[in-house]
């Protein structure tokens, strides 16, 4: 019955239907993603999935359906363009998301949308449409899973991403209501992701996202074409609900009331969805945030620090690696990623590739600054504080404290974030989501992106050429 809903709100749905706020809210989530997986297509995790690709495909039979991989200027077919496109989208940690759903939204929505869209030659207003819906959908499934469901160890965007690849998939090629129903029970018996893979240090994390894109195209398919899916998978008893989020308990779905939740489909706000500024897991921006405003107090002077102290949540502080071999794990680092918001005052991409290239992960390193934030990261107290805890997930508080040594009177500044740079409260401005962009792709014709602020006007094939340089 729950699906059955679901469905019947993604068939009915129309992009007249969207709101002026959800339409600029995804426009600016589609410039956002399409700069970060541009550059992220130059990181070592998305050259491994090309090339694996390439090897893979290579020799098979060519694909009238053909989708562009970002920043390539090259096309293969849609499936596998969708899954590079998706691992580049989420390689820099630096793709939107929504604090409640606890998952990364973008990263799998635009690349099932633009694959699909631009195969299909679809319009820029069909494009917007299965975006909202995309984000509509996997924003409230999030919101329902979380945060038991991330508590369990899975990680929302490769499981529930699943589903939203196909709610995408399924809207854009016009699906009736039993095969997006299909679609979603296909999806549910392939939702996978591990968080084990992104504490780890490994690649997997990205490959969640990848898989998530390619298994919600593919279910949208076989859906399309006849096969079926189970329609309770979502809150059967021995579906989703009762075997990844709720293991331990009496669940039956019989007791589990989708009322209200039923009630908000299709009133869930997109702008609630957050813009990330450094590329860290989200769960550390707001210490980063709060040693970035220290750093404004005590400037160059953090060889003069005594010893630092983290009070924040209590999922926020298991990210404790101090000795991270590896980009992967340095990402996942809460010491190490306020060590560097007070050392170098800047935390992006082509800082942290600096620090990296002078020895940041290695045993040794002769550069005074990295040396600096070693030292601060392996001395660095993290607290799970209980008052802070209660905030926790409305709000995800970080509160740091730092003692500076006897030749500044054993000084001591301290400073709290509620809510990180970049969620709706505490926003990324269109002007600023563009400066990221720059920041990250200097080399890009920044005025190539204006198709985007009139992107109904269009055709997606056409926005593609845009978007890669030609003359429309």
């Amino acid at each position: 019955m729950f699906l059955q809903n679901i469905s019947k709100f993604i068939f009915n749905y129309r992009y007249e239907q969207a709101t002026a706020e959800s339409v600029t809210t995804v426009k600016a989530a589609f410039l956002d993603f399409y700069g970060v997986a541009y550059r992220g297509m130059s990181e070592n995790a998305s050259k491994i999935a090309y090339a694996s690709i390439e090897e893979i495909f290579s020799q098979n039979f060519d694909s009238k359906l053909k989708a562009s991989i970002i920043a390539t200027n090259k096309k293969t077919n849609f499936l596998n363009a969708a899954f590079i496109n998706a691992i580049a989208a989420h390689v820099l940690e630096l793709d939107d998301g929504h604090r409640g759903a606890q998952i990364h939204l973008g990263s799998v929505i635009f690349p099932t949308a633009l694959s699909i869209c631009e195969s299909y030659n679809l319009s820029g207003k069909e494009f917007l449409e299965g975006v909202i819906v995309g984000y509509e959908v996997g924003i409230l499934l999030g919101q329902i899973v979380n945060p038991q469901h991330r508590n369990n160890g899975f990680h929302t965007t490769g499981t529930i991403g699943t589903f939203i690849a196909g709610v995408v998939a399924s809207k854009l090629l016009k699906l009736n209501e039993t095969q997006i129903l299909n679609t979603l029970g296909l999806c549910g018996t392939q939702s996978a992701g591990l968080l084990e893979s992104d504490h780890g240090g490994s690649m997997g994390k990205v490959l969640h996202v990848g898989k998530a894109v390619q298994n919600g195209i593919l279910s949208a398919y076989l859906a399309k074409n006849g096969f079926t899916g189970s329609e309770t998978i979502f809150e059967g008893n021995e579906g989703f609900l009762k075997t990844m989020v709720f293991p331990n308990s009496d669940y039956s779905a019989e007791d589990f009331s989708f009322e209200e939740v039923l009630g908000d489909i299709g009133k869930v706000r997109v702008r609630d969805i957050y813009f990330k500024k450094y590329p860290f897991c989200r769960h550390i921006h707001s210490s980063i945030d709060t040693a970035l405003k220290l750093k404004a107090s005590i400037g160059d002077e953090y060889d003069h620090i005594e010893n630092v102290v983290v009070k924040t949540y209590d999922v926020a502080a298991q990210h404790d690696n101090r000795n991270p071999k590896n980009l992967e794990e340095l990402k996942q680092s809460l010491p190490y990623a306020v060590a560097i918001a007070l050392v170098i005052g800047d935390v992006n991409v082509d800082a942290i590739n600096l620090l990296i290239e002078y020895g940041l992960l290695n045993d040794n390193s002769n550069v005074t600054k990295v040396n600096s934030i070693k030292k601060l990261a392996q001395n660095m107290v993290l607290i799970s504080d209980d008052k802070i805890n209660k905030l926790y997930p409305a709000k995800r508080p970080s509160n740091v404290i730092i003692k500076l040594d006897d030749n500044f009177r054993n000084g001591e500044f301290q400073n709290i974030t509620f809510i990180p740079k970049g969620d709706f409260e505490n926003p990324l401005h269109l002007k600023e989501l563009v400066e990221k962009f720059k920041s990250l792709n200097p080399q890009f014709d920044i005025s190539n992106l204006t198709v985007i602020d009139s992107i109904e006007n269009y055709s997606m094939m056409d926005v593609v050429r845009k978007l890669n340089g030609k003359i429309l």
